[in-house]
């Protein structure tokens, strides 16, 4: 019987051990750990198969989203990106490289599983006048992606691509993470720099006879930081104009909705 209630006790005593170590506590990624906004822009004629290089210069925006622990994102920012696209047999085949900047401010919030069941400490600073302010951050990032594009008769296109994405960021919400995980309040995910795999699929349609109205692409992004709970993506419909000029709207897993343009410059 003795034994039983040591066991008993000691069992106890590692789940105690277990919850003070952080292992349960809530989480929040950098604004940077978020997909980078720059849309797969398809070659303008289906019949084309030369090598082409592209630059494409864009701008987003996003209001009101809703992240990992995070609520109220408002964001904006922009990128360049590189394309080259080979000719020949191997004319699906391509290589982008792009470099963007972003920043805004949010808000702290609980609103993940974890932090609603082992989260009393950080759900009491929430409510401080601290945990209600709204916080700033900005990040830069860039992405390296090889892929193929695929026309599959005149009117239907596929593709798919991966790569790598990194990011550097900061501010007063990067630096009250910190904080917050030097209280054991908060897990901070990912620091104030990385980089993680991406990978991206895309459909869509080429709009009338050789696509002379442009074209439509829906496209779906991740990006593979952390654990798989951890993973965070985006997904874009975009229009593409016949001249480069693109338009369309984004769900950032982590940002919330947005808006993006731009502008492509083929070679």
């Amino acid at each position: 019987m003795n034994r039983i209630k040591a066991e008993f006790v000691f069992v106890l005593v590692c789940l105690s051990t277990l919850s003070l170590c952080g292992c349960f506590m809530p989480r929040a990624h950098s604004m940077g750990a978020s997909l980078m906004a720059v849309p797969h822009q398809p070659r303008v004629s289906a019949d084309s198969s030369n090598a082409e290089m592209s630059v494409t210069v864009g701008a987003f925006g996003n209001i009101a989203g809703e992240g990992l622990n995070v609520n109220e994102v408002r964001s904006g920012g922009g990128d360049v990106s590189f394309m080259y696209r080979m000719g020949g047999a191997v004319s699906p085949l391509f290589f982008s490289a792009a470099v963007g900047g972003m920043g805004g401010k949010l808000q702290f919030d609980c609103n993940e599983s974890r932090c609603s069941d082992n989260a009393e400490k950080y759900r009491a600073w929430l409510k401080t006048k601290e945990g209600k302010r709204d916080y700033s951050f900005w990040d830069v990032q860039e992405r390296v992606l090889l892929g193929g594009d695929f026309n599959v008769g005149p009117y239907v296109l596929l593709g798919l691509g991966g790569g790598m994405q990194f990011f550097q960021g900061g501010g007063s919400y990067d630096d009250k993470r910190d904080e917050l995980e030097d209280a054991k309040l908060l897990e901070n995910v990912d620091g104030n720099a990385g980089f993680a795999p991406v990978s991206s699929v895309w459909a869509g349609s080429r709009l009338g006879h050789g696509g002379k109205w442009g074209s439509v692409l829906a496209e779906l992004g991740m990006l593979y930081k952390g654990d798989i709970e951890d993973w965070t993506g985006a997904m874009a419909l975009n229009y593409f104009h016949t001249t480069g000029f693109y338009g369309g709207i984004v769900w950032d897993f982590q940002l919330g909705y947005g808006l993006n343009v731009g502008k492509t410059f083929v070679f």
